[in-house]
């Protein structure tokens, strides 16, 4: 039965990934498709309760890209204000993955996580970030939150960095169109 599960497992995840790339294929002048597949996969591969995309400007500015989950109006109001936000911060310097199994109660919790954990007001989760750069700058984060705090496997934690990676295609895509339509 193990086995079986494993392949199911398995399956679903080249799936979702397949399907990203599909709609990265279709999207190549916008981004939208791309996160909302994104975070729709995230949302059921990962059991988690929100998910997002930040995205990080030239000036360092960090915004909301995309957002699914209840604490939507909540998270823009903290990013629509110049700031350090913690985890985003933290994955983005360091371009690693980035797990806390209980934001609000665990000492390794860096206090600008904890401290957007408490406004959001949504009880005890755990959280992982995965960095979006490009040519070693950074480009945003792609997060997922899951509660009850049950933390997230390096399984899920690797196929978090895939998805990131495919946000910043999708990006990179929407900018060189762009480009190119400038140029015509």
């Amino acid at each position: 039965m193990r086995l079986f599960n494993e392949t199911k497992e398995a399956l679903e995840q080249q799936t979702a990934t397949a399907e990203v790339l599909q709609v990265i294929s279709s999207s190549v002048a916008d981004t939208q498709p791309v996160f909302e597949k994104i975070l729709l996969s995230c949302k059921k591969l990962f059991e988690s309760t929100e998910q997002g995309i930040t995205l990080i400007s030239e000036g360092g500015q960090v915004r909301m890209g995309a957002h699914h989950g209840k604490a939507r109006d909540k998270l823009e109001a903290i990013f629509a204000t110049p700031r350090s936000f913690g985890g985003v911060d933290q994955a983005v310097r360091q371009r690693l993955a980035m797990h806390y199994v209980d934001v609000l109660n665990d000492a390794d919790v860096p206090e600008g996580v904890r401290a957007i954990a408490q406004q959001l007001g949504i009880g005890t989760y755990s959280q992982a970030f995965a960095p979006m750069a490009w040519e070693g700058r950074a480009v945003g984060v792609l997060y997922v939150i899951r509660q009850p705090a049950t933390g997230f496997t390096d399984k899920e934690i690797g196929l978090l960095k895939t998805f990131a990676d495919q946000a910043v295609i999708a990006i990179q895509n929407a900018r060189l169109f762009r480009e190119i339509e400038d140029k015509s």
